[in-house]
């Protein structure tokens, strides 16, 4: 799950705020906050507060119908 959450995390990262907005971006956020919620519910995975706050609030973010795109950019970083 970990490579499937950073695989998706890069290739968020190479898009800009335009093309994480579009909905031809959906899939790949999807996939994205699919990832994540299956690391944050893990019980074995050992996340800092830090830590477990950032992919908190990038799933909440991926979770909206229509994120919105700078704090994405923001919570992706």
């Amino acid at each position: 799950m970990i490579a499937r959450l950073t695989d998706s995390l890069r290739a968020l990262s190479t898009l800009t705020e335009q093309e994480l907005a579009a909905p031809r971006s959906e899939r790949l956020r999807g996939d994205c906050a699919d990832a994540l919620r299956l690391e944050l519910d893990c019980p074995q995975q050992t996340l800092t507060a830090p830590q477990r706050s950032s992919l908190r609030r990038l799933s909440d973010l991926l979770e909206e119908p229509a994120p919105p795109s700078g704090p994405l950019v923001l919570a992706i970083r």
